[in-house]
């Protein structure tokens, strides 16, 4: 057989497309309409929020022409929900008469408390990502996990234990570590899966922001060192106080800027470097997301975020006057909440719900959809010939680690 033919023979498959087709309209809409049903539900409807953004999500991403479907449902996630408080009222009752008992006696470490609570939370987060991925679905095979969340749980806490004392730089092979054991119980149907990027290749890719990022600290830390030699050394001249306090100004107003171009540009060639780092037995992904493409995400959430802020404020003054001038008949402001208290809470109640009810789709649309979007549009999937004949396998997970992960703050999407 000839060399040709030879290659013809091992030859693979173009390259399949990655698309996302979900309108950006769409999407506002979904979130605006649902934050909406949260403000009248006192957040109870968040549950049913959670399962459309997923489906809106998943189902216009295509991948080699055919659309991901999500299963989940949102009475699943109500039950883990219920389920979870019914778990973690107990812990935080206990936690809280520990706290009353040993008060008095000023030996109460709450250190190994939140190490508990992080270890739970940890735990909750990996029954979390089972209980989505086996509700998602690609040409009719289904995700599934297996795996132990307390082992993950135990990984996790190690390594934030070496990433707290190198500042940061341990992150990589953190990341690394933790993606491996998640995708190493992953399965597409019968293909395994597995993590293939290293810590050291996405070190090499971000090591210079956290370099930056550093620095400004590390300038501030030194001119602080400086004066206060300079002043032991009986220096004349301006206080050095004034001196590292002017410099911390600075540094301040140089962070305000470089840092959203930083955590843009760190986000951007994780998300690359996580993609390409995917395997499902032949499987794998490419990527071409450029270190820029999230820069307009970032800045464009830190825009609307202060224009939202700047409208509030407003608001805040106007329902003010509205009370003085109908509700107080002209007295001062600080009379009215003294005579009818109840009024100013619940209009500033109301007040508050909104604007946090506001950040919250703010936040959904940039840093969900137009992130989503950007990923996905930059992936394809390479050998997709390798899953045309893969088997169904897995069943379905509960949502009670949803729900555990929800209840602790932990709930990542």
């Amino acid at each position: 057989m000839s060399a040709f033919e030879t290659l013809t023979l091992t030859r693979t498959r173009e390259p399949a497309s990655v698309r996302f087709t979900g309108a950006s309209d769409s999407f506002r809409q979904l979130v605006e309409y649902g934050a909406l049903f949260e403000l009248m539900t006192f957040g109870f409807y968040r549950f049913w929020l959670t399962t459309d953004i997923r489906r809106f999500l998943w189902s216009n991403t295509e991948i080699d022409g055919d659309a991901v479907e999500y299963t989940g449902r949102a009475k699943e996630l109500l039950l883990g929900f219920l389920v979870a408080l019914a778990v973690l009222g107990p812990v935080f009752l206990a936690y809280f008469l520990i706290g009353l008992a040993f008060e008095r006696y000023k030996a109460f470490a709450s250190v190994p408390l939140y190490g508990f609570f992080f270890m739970f939370g940890q735990f909750a987060v990996y029954r979390a990502r089972r209980y989505r991925l086996t509700r998602t679905i690609w040409r009719g095979v289904r995700f599934w996990m297996t795996g132990s969340g307390w082992a993950y749980a135990w990984r996790s806490l190690l390594w934030l234990l070496l990433v707290l004392p190198t500042l940061g730089f341990a992150y990589p092979w953190r990341s690394a570590g933790l993606e491996r054991y998640k995708l190493g119980h992953t399965f597409y149907g019968t293909l395994p899966g597995r993590f293939d990027a290293t810590g050291w290749q996405l070190f090499k890719r971000v090591w210079w922001v956290w370099l930056l990022g550093l620095l400004p600290i590390i300038a501030v830390v030194g001119a602080g060192v400086a004066a206060f030699v300079a002043q032991r050394r009986g220096a004349t001249g301006q206080s050095p106080i004034m001196i590292a306090v002017g410099l911390a100004i600075i540094t301040g107003v140089m962070m305000c800027i470089a840092l959203p171009f930083l955590h843009a540009v760190r986000k951007a060639l994780e998300w690359r470097w996580w993609a390409e780092g995917i395997r499902f037995g032949d499987l794998a992904v490419a990527c071409d997301l450029p270190g820029s493409a999230l820069f307009g995400v970032y800045w464009g959430l830190i825009g609307m975020g202060l224009l939202l802020l700047l409208g509030f404020g407003v608001t805040a003054a106007g329902i003010r006057g509205l009370l003085v001038l109908f509700v107080g008949h002209g007295q001062s402001f600080g009379a009215l909440l003294a005579n009818r208290p109840v009024t100013g809470i619940v209009a500033y109640g109301i007040w508050y719900l909104v604007m946090i009810l506001s950040f919250t789709v703010l936040a959904r649309i940039f840093t969900l959809h137009h992130v989503w979007r950007h990923v996905a549009s930059s992936c394809r999937l390479l050998n997709p010939e390798a899953a045309e004949d893969v088997g169904s396998a897995g069943e379905a997970a509960s949502a009670i680690g949803e729900g555990l992960a929800d209840g602790l703050d932990f709930a990542g999407f």
